[in-house]
Formats: structure tokens, C-alpha cells, sequence
């Protein structure tokens, strides 16, 4: 591996921020119609612009040389505190996406520690995720325990 850079990304990155975040969807989700990746693409293109904007969302990007070699996001959110989280910030990381030749160097590893740091600037001391099979081992490594509440969801229009 050469040498690999870490950089907080701007509204200049939202290309770069778009394009992983669908290849990380299309690897999750399989093949998708193109109009459906077509729609999804400008909706986070206008989410990014905006969130990045607003600094509701901190993403940083991993380069090996001038290649993206990963992603990831945290979401700023805030809701009603409570006993374990007075001021009601969370942090929730997502869009946590390496490559797959990068993949097993350290790159999300570093991204999440980046993040939580940037987390704990802002005062934020809640953060959460979900996780894939493949990402479990880097969260718990770095604190995250699983939760056991149950999740609920509902979606209204499917576009596929």
C-alpha cells in the first residue's frame, strides 16, 4: 500500500461522497434499475450539499495516492435528551465504505476513530450505527456494543 491520506471532505468531496456511497448500496443491495441509482444519486447529491452545509454531517475520505480507498459519515441528529444521553446529540455513522482491494488495512478503523473525534469536538457523547457482518469486528473493537432494542420501519412507495 502506499501512502494513504485522511481529509474531512467539503462540498467539493459530494461526487466522491455519492459515488461510494452507491457503490456501498449496490454491493448491499444488488443490481438496481439505472433510474432508480439515477434518482437516488441526486437525492444524496442535494442531502450532502446541504447536511455538509449545515454541518449535520461529517464525512471524511481515505486516499491511497489519488485513488478513493473508503468513505464515512457521521449524521449529527438531535431529539429530546434522556438519563444516558442528557443532551439528546448522536452521532450515527453510516456510509462506512472501503473498496475491496483497501479492504483489512485499517482504513475504517480510522475513518470511525476520526469521526468519533470530531464527535466529541462538538460535544456530541452518544454515537450509533448498524453494521454489516463484515464491519461488527471494527465496532466492537472500538466500544460500540450492540443494543437491544428493536427496530422498527415502515416505507411508503417503493421505486423499485
Amino acid at each position: 500500500m502506499n501512502h494513504m491520506t485522511y481529509h474531512k471532505a467539503t462540498i467539493d468531496d459530494i461526487s466522491t461522497l455519492v459515488e461510494n456511497r452507491v457503490l456501498f448500496g449496490l454491493e448491499l443491495s444488488g443490481e438496481q434499475k439505472e433510474e432508480t441509482i439515477r434518482l437516488v444519486k441526486n437525492h444524496m447529491a442535494v442531502y450532502f450539499l446541504k447536511a455538509i452545509t449545515e454541518n449535520t454531517c461529517i464525512s471524511f475520505i481515505a486516499k491511497c495516492d489519488a485513488l478513493v480507498a473508503g468513505i464515512g459519515s457521521m449524521h449529527i441528529r438531535e431529539m429530546p435528551g434522556h438519563f444516558k444521553n442528557p443532551t439528546g446529540r448522536w452521532g450515527y455513522i453510516m456510509n462506512m465504505y472501503t473498496i475491496p482491494v483497501f479492504r483489512r488495512k485499517g482504513i475504517c478503523k480510522n475513518i470511525l476513530e476520526l469521526l468519533l473525534n470530531e464527535g466529541e469536538k462538538l460535544g456530541i457523547t452518544a454515537f450509533e450505527l448498524h453494521a454489516t457482518k463484515e464491519g461488527e469486528f471494527v465496532y466492537s473493537q472500538n466500544g460500540f456494543e450492540v443494543h437491544g432494542d428493536r427496530t422498527y420501519r415502515k416505507f411508503i412507495g417503493n421505486i423499485n
